[in-house]
């Protein structure tokens, strides 16, 4: 088991306390396609961070690989996250006065990786996501999808063991947003990535393999979604 979240609770305290996950328990195997599906304020997004080793939480216990995830000082949280997690945003969370490629390179600059094969990785993945001619192109000069794929590209540089995707169509039309999804999903199938997808939308969530909804800071259906989800979205073919 990659994910092992057990009685997981958290509550923030800004005056009147808030309890927002309620004993959260969630297992996701090695090369899942998983989205997390609420309404705003379902406690998707806080689950999101605990997961991404952004926040912590109270009580229960989170395991990455065996690994208990719990009081980390926020250099052993960067170190983690830096090493095991690929992030996902529907902003996009691009630099502006970076290049594609310098965005993308950027994970592997902060592991000391040398500015030569940092470079060639980063062509290498742009590439991959048909993007190789917008390598020297700024954000400013690219669509909303193009970003999009710069930001998959960095999320996937340093071969993160998860991939967590924060509304990543959240900021794209319909014709872009399916695009998206059949990358990920295609990423998930051909490199048996684990992909995590949080979304309030059910057409996001339904190109995933399994679907958990969560509701008021506690999960309720876990549908498997695996035939309905290769039905819409078996043959993709963005990736060259």
């Amino acid at each position: 088991m990659l994910i092992e979240l057990k009685d997981v609770n958290k509550t923030y305290n800004n005056g009147q306390p808030l309890h927002v996950l309620k004993g959260i328990n969630l297992d996701i195997d090695r090369g899942e396609f998983v989205s997390i599906m609420g309404a705003s304020g379902s406690g998707k997004s806080t689950l999101l961070n605990i997961l991404g080793i952004l926040d912590n939480y109270d009580t229960g216990e989170y395991y990455i690989d065996g690994r208990l995830i719990k009081n980390l000082t926020e250099k052993q949280a960067a170190d983690y996250r830096n090493r095991m997690i690929g992030f996902i945003f529907q902003s996009y969370n691009l630099i502006g006065f970076k290049t594609a490629v310098e965005n993308v390179e950027l994970p592997l600059f902060y592991q000391g990786v040398a500015r030569k094969k940092r470079h060639q990785m980063a062509m290498e993945y742009l590439d991959r996501l048909g993007l190789a001619d917008w390598a020297k192109h700024y954000p400013n000069e690219m669509s909303g999808g193009q970003k999009q794929r710069v930001a998959i590209a960095r999320a996937l540089i340093t071969r993160p063991q998860i991939v967590l995707a924060d509304e990543p169509t959240g900021a794209l039309d319909s014709k872009t947003s399916v695009e998206i999804m059949e990358l990920l999903q295609q990423l998930n199938r051909e490199d048996k990535m684990t992909i995590i997808v949080v979304t309030h939308e059910s057409g996001v969530a339904n190109a995933t393999n399994k679907i958990v909804h969560i509701k008021d800071g506690i999960i309720g259906q876990i549908e498997d979604n695996r035939a309905h989800s290769a039905s819409v979205f078996g043959t993709s073919t963005i990736m060259k």
